[in-house]
């Protein structure tokens, strides 16, 4: 599987080429996603608080316990969405192709202004119908704790007034733990909750909104963890 990395990053850099947002793009990925999932063997179960438009451009916000939550998602939200990189990772030949292909805003972290380099990235996303994926506890985190998020993402949201879509996932720890190399099955749960609608705040209190959506979350993942444990 890890082989067949090489040939999907390089399908999606020659569409890329022609239609740089085209869905072609989300399909190939698709194809990609679909041999890891099977390999996990991971019973999901996938609810929505209401129904969202898979067209439309999210900031989409997840907690994170393991590699293998950005692939359930992007295999379950059916949404076209990107990440954020760090510079650093460009180094890499195959992920450097990956990223640019896949639109991926990139990060310099040295850079005092790469705020607004980094919002000007996600407009382009979002003028053409993608969204972003953002983990807003910044990595990934034990499946005891529910670390706080940090503001970013809400701030893209809010400048750009695209509601964000807050998710939670819970069982993947397990499926995949930090640090181990193999996966095994198990059962995961994911649910989306309803779209905050970002026009209703302002850059005063956004900090407040960080603070009530992640009581939400812990609240929902603390819900779902019981469940997994019955």
């Amino acid at each position: 599987m890890a082989i067949y990395t090489i040939p999907v990053t390089y399908a999606i850099w020659f569409v890329g080429l022609f239609n740089k947002y085209g869905k072609l793009k989300y399909y190939i990925a698709q194809s990609w996603v679909n041999p890891w999932l099977w390999a996990a063997r991971a019973k999901t179960t996938f609810t929505k608080a209401v129904e969202y438009k898979n067209n439309e451009s999210f900031v989409v916000i997840s907690n994170h316990l393991s590699n293998i939550d950005s692939l359930i998602l992007f295999k379950l939200l059916k949404i076209k969405w990107a990440f954020m990189a760090k510079k650093e990772v460009y180094k890499l030949p195959v992920f450097r192709t990956a990223a640019k292909s896949f639109n991926f805003i990139k990060v310099d972290r040295d850079n005092p202004n790469d705020r607004e380099s980094i919002n000007e990235q996600a407009k382009n996303l979002f003028k053409n119908g993608w969204s972003l994926m953002v983990y807003p506890q910044g990595t990934r985190v034990d499946k005891n704790e529910f670390k706080e998020f940090k503001n970013g993402a809400f701030h893209i949201a809010r400048q750009n007034n695209v509601r964000i879509l807050p998710v939670v996932i819970a069982g993947t720890g397990d499926i995949w733990p930090r640090g181990s190399k193999f996966m095994k099955s198990g059962k995961a749960m994911i649910k989306t909750l309803e779209p905050i609608d970002m026009s209703k705040y302002n850059k005063e209190s956004i900090e407040q909104l960080v603070k009530d959506t992640h009581h939400k979350m812990k609240n929902v993942y603390d819900e779902m963890t019981l469940k997994l444990k019955s």
